[in-house]
């Protein structure tokens, strides 16, 4: 195996054997100290992770709000029922049960929120 020298400097001959001080190189090299380079590595993973969740957080709004505005919709809907069924000419027996059935679905709608969310 055969080893290659980037750098030879001379070694001058001191009596009291003190080696010189390494020169800095600075060639534009970047010299960090394993403190300074796990703190920079911890602070990036958090970075990272922030921004992961911001998106993710984001998307989730985004999502409920979409489903909030269909929910109001399909309410809107069985509001605009009810109120054609009040005015509609059926006798009263057919009526409340188209009402009964409204007033079901618009509970289920309502109580299912929570399955819609998360399905969604």
């Amino acid at each position: 195996m055969t080893q290659h020298l980037a750098k030879l400097a001379p070694f001058p001959f001191d009596p009291g054997f003190n080696p010189p001080q390494p020169q800095a190189d600075t060639q534009g090299d970047i010299v960090l100290t394993a403190d300074e380079l796990a703190a920079l590595l911890a602070e990036t993973r958090d970075g990272t992770a922030a921004l992961v969740r911001d998106e993710t957080l984001s998307a989730q709004a985004e999502q409920l709000q979409t489903v909030s505005a269909e929910m109001k919709s399909a309410l809107g809907l069985v509001v605009d029922l009810a109120s054609h069924l009040d005015t509609a000419t059926l006798d009263e027996h057919d009526r409340s049960i188209a009402l009964a059935k409204v007033r079901r679905l618009a509970a289920t709608l309502i109580e299912g929120q929570t399955d819609l969310f998360d399905k969604s």
